[in-house]
């Protein structure tokens, strides 16, 4: 039995070996296919990173406070007490 493909001749071959599409860009294929900014896409990252890490300052400065606090009520609390009066 013999197998239905046809065999491509070789001058098809030899044709399709010449016509090498020069090298692209991948960050212009991106722009053509979805007409997506990549440059626009960094500085929306950029920005989110920055809100996020002032929230992040904000929270730490929160934390530090807290354990001032702490530390303050466990420094009262090592201190002896007065003698009531005698």
């Amino acid at each position: 039995m013999t197998d239905p493909t046809p065999e491509p001749s070789p001058d098809a071959e030899g044709q399709n070996a010449e016509q090498i599409p020069p090298p692209v860009d991948p960050q212009e294929i991106l722009k053509a296919i979805s007409g997506i900014n990549l440059e626009s896409i960094d500085a929306d990252i950029e920005s989110a990173f920055g809100a996020r890490l002032a929230e992040l300052d904000k929270m730490l400065e929160g934390l530090d406070d807290l354990v001032n606090k702490i530390e303050s009520d466990i420094q009262n609390l090592d201190q002896p007490k007065p003698d009531g009066p005698q």
